[in-house]
Protein backbone atom coordinates (compact mmCIF):
# COMPACT_ATOMS: atom_id res chain seq x y z
CA UNK A 1 0.00 0.00 0.00
CA UNK A 2 1.29 3.49 -0.79
CA UNK A 3 1.59 6.04 1.86
CA UNK A 4 0.95 9.23 0.79
CA UNK A 5 2.36 11.89 2.52
CA UNK A 6 0.03 15.27 2.77
CA UNK A 7 2.22 18.22 2.86
CA UNK A 8 1.01 20.82 5.89
CA UNK A 9 -1.31 23.89 4.50
CA UNK A 10 0.43 27.15 5.10
CA UNK A 11 -1.62 29.13 7.46
CA UNK A 12 -2.17 32.26 5.81
CA UNK A 13 -0.87 35.22 8.45
CA UNK A 14 -3.77 37.50 9.69
CA UNK A 15 -3.50 40.55 9.12
CA UNK A 16 -3.84 43.46 12.11
CA UNK A 17 -5.53 46.44 9.37
CA UNK A 18 -7.12 46.55 6.14
CA UNK A 19 -6.55 49.38 3.67
CA UNK A 20 -8.39 50.69 1.01
CA UNK A 21 -6.81 52.49 -1.88
CA UNK A 22 -8.50 54.36 -4.82
CA UNK A 23 -6.74 54.83 -7.88
CA UNK A 24 -9.22 55.45 -11.60
CA UNK A 25 -5.94 53.40 -13.39
CA UNK A 26 -6.12 49.85 -12.83
CA UNK A 27 -2.25 49.27 -13.14
CA UNK A 28 -1.53 51.56 -10.03
CA UNK A 29 -4.13 49.32 -8.44
CA UNK A 30 -2.53 46.56 -9.96
CA UNK A 31 1.32 47.74 -8.41
CA UNK A 32 -0.18 48.48 -5.18
CA UNK A 33 -2.05 45.19 -4.56
CA UNK A 34 1.31 43.47 -5.24
CA UNK A 35 3.02 45.59 -3.41
CA UNK A 36 1.51 45.50 0.21
CA UNK A 37 -1.09 42.11 -0.06
CA UNK A 38 1.36 40.65 2.37
CA UNK A 39 1.39 43.07 5.28
CA UNK A 40 -2.17 44.39 4.84
CA UNK A 41 -6.04 43.18 3.70
CA UNK A 42 -5.90 45.37 0.64
CA UNK A 43 -9.30 46.46 -1.35
CA UNK A 44 -9.03 48.49 -4.14
CA UNK A 45 -11.71 50.23 -5.86
CA UNK A 46 -11.28 52.47 -9.40
CA UNK A 47 -13.56 55.54 -8.50
CA UNK A 48 -15.27 56.95 -5.09
CA UNK A 49 -18.21 55.36 -5.73
CA UNK A 50 -17.27 51.85 -5.41
CA UNK A 51 -15.07 52.65 -2.45
CA UNK A 52 -18.15 54.11 -0.83
CA UNK A 53 -19.61 50.43 -1.20
CA UNK A 54 -16.60 48.62 -0.23
CA UNK A 55 -16.71 50.88 3.03
CA UNK A 56 -20.29 50.10 3.62
CA UNK A 57 -19.32 46.25 3.69
CA UNK A 58 -15.54 45.98 5.06
CA UNK A 59 -14.07 47.15 7.97
CA UNK A 60 -11.02 49.76 7.08
CA UNK A 61 -8.62 51.39 8.59
CA UNK A 62 -7.18 53.47 6.37
CA UNK A 63 -7.65 54.80 2.84
CA UNK A 64 -5.49 56.35 0.83
CA UNK A 65 -6.57 58.01 -2.21
CA UNK A 66 -5.64 59.60 -5.47
CA UNK A 67 -6.94 63.03 -5.88
CA UNK A 68 -7.05 64.08 -9.47
CA UNK A 69 -10.05 61.15 -10.43
CA UNK A 70 -12.69 61.76 -12.93
CA UNK A 71 -16.41 62.10 -11.27
CA UNK A 72 -14.96 62.44 -7.54
CA UNK A 73 -12.09 63.82 -6.63
CA UNK A 74 -9.81 62.32 -3.46
CA UNK A 75 -10.75 64.77 -1.38
CA UNK A 76 -14.57 64.88 -2.45
CA UNK A 77 -14.67 61.35 -1.88
CA UNK A 78 -13.23 62.25 2.51
CA UNK A 79 -15.57 64.59 2.53
CA UNK A 80 -18.27 62.05 1.71
CA UNK A 81 -16.19 59.50 4.42
CA UNK A 82 -15.60 61.25 7.35
CA UNK A 83 -19.09 62.05 8.90
CA UNK A 84 -19.68 57.96 8.86
CA UNK A 85 -16.35 56.99 9.41
CA UNK A 86 -14.57 59.76 11.72
CA UNK A 87 -11.67 57.10 12.23
CA UNK A 88 -10.31 56.40 9.71
CA UNK A 89 -7.03 57.03 8.67
CA UNK A 90 -7.05 59.05 5.51
CA UNK A 91 -4.34 60.07 3.48
CA UNK A 92 -4.19 61.67 -0.09
CA UNK A 93 -1.70 60.85 -3.04
CA UNK A 94 -1.42 64.17 -5.26
CA UNK A 95 0.21 65.75 -7.80
CA UNK A 96 2.52 68.78 -8.08
CA UNK A 97 -0.51 71.20 -8.76
CA UNK A 98 -3.27 69.63 -6.09
CA UNK A 99 -2.03 72.02 -2.82
CA UNK A 100 -5.54 74.04 -2.82
CA UNK A 101 -6.94 70.83 -2.70
CA UNK A 102 -4.95 69.67 0.23
CA UNK A 103 -5.26 73.27 1.97
CA UNK A 104 -9.65 72.62 1.63
CA UNK A 105 -8.94 69.10 3.38
CA UNK A 106 -6.95 70.59 6.26
CA UNK A 107 -9.57 73.00 7.09
CA UNK A 108 -12.82 71.23 6.00
CA UNK A 109 -12.08 67.57 7.96
CA UNK A 110 -8.27 67.08 8.33
CA UNK A 111 -5.52 65.06 6.68
CA UNK A 112 -3.61 62.50 8.52
CA UNK A 113 -0.74 62.27 5.38
CA UNK A 114 -0.66 63.66 2.21
CA UNK A 115 2.33 62.02 -0.23
CA UNK A 116 3.73 62.80 -3.83
CA UNK A 117 3.73 60.66 -6.64
CA UNK A 118 5.54 58.65 -7.13
CA UNK A 119 5.44 56.81 -4.21
CA UNK A 120 7.94 54.46 -2.39
CA UNK A 121 6.99 51.20 -1.10
CA UNK A 122 8.88 50.97 2.02
CA UNK A 123 8.48 54.78 2.49
CA UNK A 124 4.82 54.20 2.27
CA UNK A 125 4.86 51.46 4.15
CA UNK A 126 6.91 53.44 7.38
CA UNK A 127 4.13 56.00 6.84
CA UNK A 128 0.78 53.57 7.41
CA UNK A 129 2.93 51.92 9.95
CA UNK A 130 2.84 55.11 11.88
CA UNK A 131 -0.95 56.39 11.33
CA UNK A 132 -2.27 53.00 11.68
CA UNK A 133 -0.48 52.60 15.38
CA UNK A 134 -1.25 55.87 16.08
CA UNK A 135 -5.00 55.09 15.73
CA UNK A 136 -4.59 51.46 17.50
CA UNK A 137 -2.92 53.78 20.62
CA UNK A 138 -5.75 56.64 20.20
CA UNK A 139 -8.75 53.54 20.16
CA UNK A 140 -7.22 51.54 22.62
CA UNK A 141 -7.39 54.57 25.06
CA UNK A 142 -10.49 56.19 23.90
CA UNK A 143 -8.91 59.79 24.44
CA UNK A 144 -8.46 60.11 20.63
CA UNK A 145 -10.60 63.12 18.86
CA UNK A 146 -11.66 63.12 15.58
CA UNK A 147 -9.41 64.59 12.65
CA UNK A 148 -6.23 65.32 13.18
CA UNK A 149 -4.17 67.98 15.10
CA UNK A 150 -3.11 71.21 12.53
CA UNK A 151 0.12 70.64 14.33
CA UNK A 152 0.87 66.66 13.33
CA UNK A 153 -0.31 67.95 9.85
CA UNK A 154 2.27 70.88 9.98
CA UNK A 155 4.83 68.22 10.62
CA UNK A 156 3.47 65.85 7.46
CA UNK A 157 4.91 67.59 4.71
CA UNK A 158 8.51 67.25 6.01
CA UNK A 159 10.92 64.84 4.58
CA UNK A 160 11.30 61.33 6.84
CA UNK A 161 14.22 62.71 9.35
CA UNK A 162 15.43 58.93 8.99
CA UNK A 163 16.51 59.28 5.38
CA UNK A 164 18.89 61.67 6.21
CA UNK A 165 21.28 58.76 7.17
CA UNK A 166 20.94 57.76 3.73
CA UNK A 167 21.18 60.69 1.83
CA UNK A 168 24.18 62.22 3.84
CA UNK A 169 26.69 60.68 6.96
CA UNK A 170 24.83 61.31 9.13
CA UNK A 171 22.10 63.75 10.36
CA UNK A 172 19.57 65.23 12.70
CA UNK A 173 16.66 67.63 12.07
CA UNK A 174 15.01 68.95 14.82
CA UNK A 175 11.55 71.07 14.37
CA UNK A 176 8.78 72.23 16.45
CA UNK A 177 5.34 70.52 15.93
CA UNK A 178 3.61 74.06 15.60
CA UNK A 179 1.51 75.60 13.13
CA UNK A 180 2.75 79.21 14.04
CA UNK A 181 5.95 77.46 12.02
CA UNK A 182 7.19 79.58 9.69
CA UNK A 183 10.45 77.56 9.45
CA UNK A 184 10.75 74.16 6.99
CA UNK A 185 13.31 72.66 5.22
CA UNK A 186 13.64 69.35 2.57
CA UNK A 187 16.14 67.15 1.19
CA UNK A 188 17.07 64.43 -1.62
CA UNK A 189 19.43 63.24 -3.60
CA UNK A 190 20.03 62.50 -7.48
CA UNK A 191 22.87 60.20 -8.60
CA UNK A 192 25.86 61.57 -7.13
CA UNK A 193 24.20 64.84 -5.67
CA UNK A 194 22.38 65.08 -2.10
CA UNK A 195 20.59 68.48 -1.88
CA UNK A 196 19.31 70.24 1.39
CA UNK A 197 17.04 72.96 1.09
CA UNK A 198 16.07 75.66 4.66
CA UNK A 199 14.05 78.50 4.29
CA UNK A 200 11.57 80.68 6.29
CA UNK A 201 8.47 82.64 4.96
CA UNK A 202 8.18 84.96 8.03
CA UNK A 203 7.29 87.77 5.79
CA UNK A 204 3.93 85.71 4.83
CA UNK A 205 0.46 86.17 5.99
CA UNK A 206 -0.73 83.36 4.83
CA UNK A 207 -1.00 80.23 6.77
CA UNK A 208 2.21 78.27 7.05
CA UNK A 209 1.00 74.99 6.39
CA UNK A 210 -0.03 76.25 3.05
CA UNK A 211 3.18 77.71 2.27
CA UNK A 212 5.60 75.31 3.74
CA UNK A 213 3.67 72.23 2.03
CA UNK A 214 3.91 74.25 -1.28
CA UNK A 215 7.42 74.70 -1.03
CA UNK A 216 8.24 71.17 -0.36
CA UNK A 217 6.24 69.97 -3.19
CA UNK A 218 7.42 72.58 -5.61
CA UNK A 219 11.24 71.57 -4.56
CA UNK A 220 10.27 67.78 -4.94
CA UNK A 221 9.05 68.93 -8.78
CA UNK A 222 12.30 70.94 -9.28
CA UNK A 223 14.80 68.58 -8.39
CA UNK A 224 13.59 65.15 -9.30
CA UNK A 225 10.50 66.14 -12.35
CA UNK A 226 12.71 68.75 -13.93
CA UNK A 227 16.37 67.50 -12.84
CA UNK A 228 17.83 70.69 -11.52
CA UNK A 229 20.77 70.60 -9.29
CA UNK A 230 21.76 73.80 -8.83
CA UNK A 231 21.56 75.74 -6.42
CA UNK A 232 20.95 79.23 -7.73
CA UNK A 233 18.42 77.57 -9.97
CA UNK A 234 16.18 75.43 -7.47
CA UNK A 235 16.19 79.05 -5.90
CA UNK A 236 15.28 81.14 -9.10
CA UNK A 237 12.25 78.36 -10.32
CA UNK A 238 11.22 78.66 -6.98
CA UNK A 239 10.37 82.11 -6.48
CA UNK A 240 8.89 81.41 -9.93
CA UNK A 241 6.13 78.58 -8.92
CA UNK A 242 5.42 80.44 -5.74
CA UNK A 243 4.86 83.53 -7.83
CA UNK A 244 2.72 82.28 -10.29
CA UNK A 245 0.73 80.52 -7.19
CA UNK A 246 0.38 83.04 -5.11
CA UNK A 247 1.00 86.09 -6.80
CA UNK A 248 3.61 88.66 -5.52
CA UNK A 249 1.40 91.04 -4.36
CA UNK A 250 -0.89 89.01 -2.35
CA UNK A 251 0.16 87.43 0.92
CA UNK A 252 3.67 86.15 0.03
CA UNK A 253 5.67 89.07 -0.61
CA UNK A 254 9.56 87.85 0.13
CA UNK A 255 11.00 84.34 1.73
CA UNK A 256 14.21 83.48 2.85
CA UNK A 257 16.23 80.15 2.07
CA UNK A 258 19.33 78.35 1.62
CA UNK A 259 20.00 75.51 -0.71
CA UNK A 260 23.13 73.18 -0.10
CA UNK A 261 24.47 70.53 -2.90
CA UNK A 262 27.14 67.84 -1.79
CA UNK A 263 28.70 66.04 -4.76
CA UNK A 264 29.68 63.19 -3.26
CA UNK A 265 32.30 62.20 -5.35
CA UNK A 266 34.70 65.48 -5.02
CA UNK A 267 32.83 66.57 -1.71
CA UNK A 268 33.14 69.82 -2.98
CA UNK A 269 29.94 71.99 -1.70
CA UNK A 270 28.00 74.47 -3.20
CA UNK A 271 25.68 77.14 -1.14
CA UNK A 272 23.39 79.77 -2.75
CA UNK A 273 21.34 81.30 -0.04
CA UNK A 274 19.17 84.84 0.61
CA UNK A 275 19.08 86.22 3.84
CA UNK A 276 19.61 83.15 5.74
CA UNK A 277 23.21 81.93 6.41
CA UNK A 278 24.59 78.26 7.17
CA UNK A 279 27.40 77.06 9.44
CA UNK A 280 30.12 74.53 8.77
CA UNK A 281 33.02 73.45 10.15
CA UNK A 282 36.49 71.96 7.65
CA UNK A 283 38.37 68.97 8.36
CA UNK A 284 36.24 68.96 11.99
CA UNK A 285 38.06 72.56 12.58
CA UNK A 286 36.00 75.12 14.03
CA UNK A 287 32.38 75.99 13.42
CA UNK A 288 32.10 79.21 11.28
CA UNK A 289 29.53 81.20 8.85
CA UNK A 290 29.28 81.03 5.59
CA UNK A 291 26.85 84.07 4.64
CA UNK A 292 24.67 84.25 1.54
CA UNK A 293 22.65 87.73 0.05
CA UNK A 294 21.52 90.21 2.77
CA UNK A 295 18.36 90.50 1.22
CA UNK A 296 15.20 87.89 1.42
CA UNK A 297 13.98 86.88 -1.75
CA UNK A 298 11.58 89.38 -2.96
CA UNK A 299 8.85 87.98 -5.49
CA UNK A 300 8.05 91.86 -6.72
CA UNK A 301 11.51 92.32 -7.28
CA UNK A 302 13.70 89.21 -8.03
CA UNK A 303 15.84 89.43 -11.42
CA UNK A 304 16.95 85.38 -10.76
CA UNK A 305 20.33 86.79 -10.01
CA UNK A 306 22.03 85.08 -6.73
CA UNK A 307 25.55 84.48 -5.37
CA UNK A 308 26.65 80.85 -5.02
CA UNK A 309 29.85 79.66 -2.99
CA UNK A 310 31.88 76.25 -3.74
CA UNK A 311 34.09 75.21 -0.96
CA UNK A 312 35.38 71.74 0.10
CA UNK A 313 36.78 69.65 3.21
CA UNK A 314 33.63 70.41 4.61
CA UNK A 315 32.91 67.59 7.30
CA UNK A 316 29.63 68.75 8.99
CA UNK A 317 27.14 71.87 7.67
CA UNK A 318 24.14 73.29 10.15
CA UNK A 319 21.44 75.18 9.20
CA UNK A 320 19.44 77.15 11.86
CA UNK A 321 16.73 79.50 12.16
CA UNK A 322 17.91 83.06 12.57
CA UNK A 323 15.47 83.11 15.18
CA UNK A 324 17.48 80.02 17.29
CA UNK A 325 20.70 81.14 16.33
CA UNK A 326 20.52 84.61 18.35
CA UNK A 327 17.97 83.18 21.17
CA UNK A 328 19.75 83.62 24.67
CA UNK A 329 20.21 79.65 25.91
CA UNK A 330 18.58 79.70 29.82
CA UNK A 331 21.44 78.30 31.98
CA UNK A 332 22.18 78.93 35.97
CA UNK A 333 25.37 78.51 34.97
CA UNK A 334 27.44 81.62 35.38
CA UNK A 335 29.65 80.09 32.00
CA UNK A 336 27.14 79.21 30.21
CA UNK A 337 24.65 82.48 31.35
CA UNK A 338 23.91 85.05 28.45
CA UNK A 339 25.16 83.24 25.92
CA UNK A 340 23.52 82.69 22.64
CA UNK A 341 22.72 79.58 20.62
CA UNK A 342 25.15 79.84 18.18
CA UNK A 343 28.01 79.85 20.53
CA UNK A 344 26.99 77.44 22.83
CA UNK A 345 26.63 75.26 19.17
CA UNK A 346 29.91 76.34 18.71
CA UNK A 347 30.87 74.08 21.42
CA UNK A 348 28.84 71.22 20.70
CA UNK A 349 30.03 71.04 17.35
CA UNK A 350 32.73 68.52 17.87
CA UNK A 351 30.36 65.94 20.06
CA UNK A 352 28.87 62.83 18.02
CA UNK A 353 25.66 63.98 16.17
CA UNK A 354 23.05 62.44 18.49
CA UNK A 355 24.34 63.86 21.19
CA UNK A 356 24.45 67.65 19.82
CA UNK A 357 20.23 66.77 19.32
CA UNK A 358 19.59 65.64 22.69
CA UNK A 359 21.37 68.08 24.30
CA UNK A 360 19.82 70.89 21.85
CA UNK A 361 16.62 69.58 22.65
CA UNK A 362 16.82 69.81 26.24
CA UNK A 363 18.35 73.34 26.41
CA UNK A 364 16.11 75.14 23.84
CA UNK A 365 13.10 73.12 25.48
CA UNK A 366 10.76 76.23 26.11
CA UNK A 367 10.77 77.35 22.44
CA UNK A 368 8.22 76.24 19.98
CA UNK A 369 9.11 77.44 16.76
CA UNK A 370 12.55 75.36 16.89
CA UNK A 371 14.08 74.18 12.90
CA UNK A 372 17.30 73.13 12.43
CA UNK A 373 19.36 70.77 10.25
CA UNK A 374 22.52 69.25 10.58
CA UNK A 375 24.37 67.36 7.95
CA UNK A 376 27.61 65.74 8.22
CA UNK A 377 29.25 65.40 5.15
CA UNK A 378 32.66 62.90 5.44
Amino acid sequence: MELVLQRPQRKESVKKYSILYVDDEPVNLRIFQHAFKRDYNVFTALNGFDALEILNDKKVDLIITDQQMPRMSGVDLLAKIVPKHPSIVRMIMTGFSDIGAIIRAVNEFGLDKYLVKPWDRDQLKVEFDKALEKKHLEDKSKAGKDGVDAADLAFSFLPDEGRLNEIFKDGFAIYDKNKSNKHGYWFGNVGDKSIAAFYNGANSKMNAIALNSYINMSLTEIVYKDGTLKGTDIIKNLASKIKSRFGAYGDIGSFDIAVVIVDNKSNKVTYSGANQDIYCSQDGGELKSVKGSSEAIDLNDFDGSIEQKTFDKVSTIYMVSKEMVNQIVPSDDPKVEGKNFLQMLKSYSKEPLKNQATQIDEILSGDNTKCMLALKIV
